[in-house]
């Protein structure tokens, strides 16, 4: 089973989400359970674009093309059926276009991932 220590190179990658991540896992209800929390970061990652902080995204795509070269089956679908869906989704939800993204998006593993989230949210 995953924990959120799983996930833990994405938040590092991400240096303005450990004030957010910090007051998250101090709530009475937190559960290290990545199912759930990695929609906190995309949420972050969704709000910084919002206000045209992105910046960070470069390093987070990189660690996550290092995290999805060597993930176990359940840990890529943590990344991307998780976060990645997340971020497409909360990207919606508040307007906010996904050239950023796009852009960010480099490495051959992250790439991939982002790419075919995108396609498969897009056509459905």
């Amino acid at each position: 089973m995953l924990t959120d220590d799983d996930w833990q190179p994405l938040r590092a990658a991400v240096p303005s989400f450990a004030e957010r991540w910090r007051a998250f896992v101090e709530q009475p209800w937190y559960e290290s359970d990545p199912s759930y929390t990695v929609s906190e970061l995309a949420r972050h990652l969704v709000d910084e674009a919002a206000a045209g902080r992105t910046g960070e995204l470069p390093a987070f795509f990189g660690a996550l093309d290092d995290l999805l070269a060597g993930a176990s089956d359940e840990l890529y679908d943590l990344a991307t059926i998780g976060l990645l869906e997340d971020i497409v989704h909360e990207a919606d939800r508040q307007g906010v276009k996904l050239t950023p993204f796009d852009r960010a998006a480099k490495g051959s593993h992250a790439r991939k991932a982002w790419t075919a989230v995108v396609k498969f949210i897009r056509s459905g």
